[in-house]
C-alpha cells in the first residue's frame, strides 16, 4: 500500500481547485459490478478508510484497533465530507477515492476499503434517487480488486431520512461483491455513545465506533479467507454485540449474565 505520497499531495494541493476534479454527472450510470470474490482477498493486509467527523474523531481508537489486527492502514477523514459533493476545501468521498486510488500503486488486491459516508448526506437530496446516484459515485471509484466495507449511518433528530440513506446504500452495496455492511446504526443510540446533537460519537461512543468498523473488517476478513461468506451478516453482528456491550459495560461478561446469555 503506497498511499502517503498521496495525501501529501492531498494536504498541499488541497486549496488548488483543479488538484481534486469536480463531481463527473457521467459517474452517476449504474455502479460498476464485481460478482467474483477479490483475486487477493486471502491476502488482504492493509485498510483504506474514507469518512467524516465521526472517523475524524475517532480516529486514534481506529488507528489502535487496526495495528492490532496487524493492518496498515490510511485513514482520510474530514469534518462535512460528503459522498459526491465536494467543498473548495474539502473533496468529496468519490473524489478522494479516485484521487487516493490513481496515486496509489495500482494493486488494491490486498486491500480492504472502508467507507463511512452518508451522515452528511441526510436531508440534501430531492429524491432516493439522487442518493443512489452519489453511492454509485463513490462505489465507481473504490477499485474493483478492493474488498469493500461500508458503514451505516445515524442521525438521532432524523431518523427517517437516514433510514431511506441507509436503505439505499445496502441496496447499491449487495450488488457488489466482497462487501459488508458495518452496523453503527444499531449500537449509536446506545447510552453514553452520542453527545447531545445525536449524531457524534463520545470519548466512550468513538470506541465503539471502532470496535463496530474493526470487527466488521476482521470478522469479514476471517470469512472471505475461509471462502464462506453464507452466515457472515449474522456472526458479524453477535461478534460486535458481544463486544459492544462489554465495553459500556464490564458485568456484561460476568458469570451470571453469561449463564442467562
Amino acid at each position: 500500500m503506497a498511499y502517503a505520497r498521496a495525501l501529501r499531495l492531498l494536504t498541499g494541493q488541497r486549496h488548488d481547485q483543479h488538484a481534486i476534479a469536480p463531481p463527473n454527472p457521467a459517474r452517476e450510470a449504474a455502479v460498476h459490478h464485481h460478482d467474483a470474490s477479490a483475486d487477493g482477498a486471502a491476502g488482504i493486509d492493509s485498510v483504506v478508510m474514507i469518512g467524516d467527523s465521526i472517523t475524524k474523531g475517532s480516529t486514534p481508537p481506529l488507528e489502535e484497533r487496526f495495528d492490532l489486527l496487524g493492518l496498515e492502514h490510511v485513514i482520510a477523514a474530514e469534518n462535512g465530507k460528503r459522498m459526491a459533493v465536494s467543498a473548495p476545501d474539502n473533496p468529496s468521498g468519490a473524489d478522494l477515492a479516485a484521487f487516493l486510488a490513481a496515486n496509489s500503486d495500482g494493486d488494491h488486491s490486498d486491500e480492504v476499503w472502508v467507507v463511512a459516508l452518508g451522515t452528511n448526506d441526510v436531508s440534501q437530496y430531492s429524491g432516493p434517487d439522487n442518493i443512489a446516484a452519489s453511492v454509485n459515485e463513490v462505489l465507481n471509484e473504490v477499485p474493483d480488486d478492493a474488498a469493500l466495507v461500508w458503514v451505516d449511518i445515524y442521525f438521532r433528530d432524523r431518523l427517517e431520512d437516514a433510514a431511506v440513506v441507509n436503505s439505499i446504500i445496502r441496496d447499491r452495496v449487495t450488488r457488489r461483491g466482497d462487501r459488508i455492511i458495518a452496523p453503527w446504526t444499531a449500537f449509536a443510540e446506545t447510552e453514553s455513545v452520542l453527545t447531545g446533537d445525536g449524531v457524534h460519537p463520545t470519548p466512550e461512543g468513538a470506541d465503539v465506533f471502532a470496535f463496530v468498523v474493526t470487527d466488521t473488517v476482521r470478522a469479514f476478513l476471517d470469512r472471505v479467507r475461509s471462502g464462506d461468506l453464507g452466515m457472515l451478516p449474522v456472526i458479524v453482528g453477535l461478534v460486535i454485540i458481544w463486544t459492544v456491550f462489554s465495553i459500556l459495560n464490564p458485568v456484561f461478561l460476568s458469570p451470571n449474565n453469561l449463564v442467562n446469555l
